[in-house]
């Protein structure tokens, strides 16, 4: 008979949920095994056979940020306008951070301790990879000019809803700003529209 498995995916998950609390309200530094442990309910040999120590966690509290990041993006369908695809896709990142502030700190406001390069691939590579896909496809579909340069595109349209969330988190929008990074985002995709003959 197998004996029953004491370190599961439910307390791997358990743990990186408040380790990644912990990191973004406290900093990296202050995140303890030896807390982390208690504050889960178990122990930090549990810990320590799951991640393999404090770097390990940290490796995959980052990873799975920018995953679930990624799920939240690829969850946005394609629809007939490209242009509405690139806006969705906005705001799906949008909401991520907001429904998940913890994690957005973690990746783009955290130091994690990890090289610089992995930060910038994962960064780069989720949330900058899609949307590039998406701007191309607008691009390749006529909605935006076939001069279009796609990575400008797709760089000026992740600085903009980065920095709106940003700004949001911290609470220094005005008033009434939440339903607006629609029409900015459309605002700045205007820019690349064709010009009516």
């Amino acid at each position: 008979m197998a004996r029953p498995k004491l370190h599961d995916e439910k307390l791997r998950r358990r743990l990186l949920e408040r380790a990644g609390i912990i990191v973004s309200t406290e900093g990296v530094e202050q995140l303890s095994m030896r807390t982390l442990a208690a504050a889960c309910g178990t122990s930090t040999t549990a810990v320590y056979a799951l991640f393999g120590g404090k770097s390990g966690l940290v490796t995959a509290l980052f990873d799975d940020a920018f995953r679930r990041l990624g799920t939240r993006l690829a969850a946005v369908a394609p629809g007939v306008d490209a242009v509405d695809h690139v806006v969705q896709m906005g705001l799906a990142y949008r909401d991520s951070a907001v429904s998940e502030p913890h994690l957005f700190t973690l990746m783009f406001a955290g130091r994690t301790g990890l090289p610089a390069a992995s930060e910038a691939r994962t960064a780069a590579g989720t949330a900058l990879g899609p949307l590039r896909e998406a701007v191309d496809r607008a691009v390749d579909e006529r909605f935006l000019r076939a001069d279009t340069d796609a990575t400008t595109a797709s760089l000026t349209l992740w600085t903009t809803v980065h920095g709106w969330v940003s700004l949001q988190l911290r609470g220094f929008l005005p008033p009434g700003s939440d339903g607006r990074l629609e029409a900015a985002l459309r605002a700045v995709l205007d820019g690349w529209r064709p010009q009516p003959s």
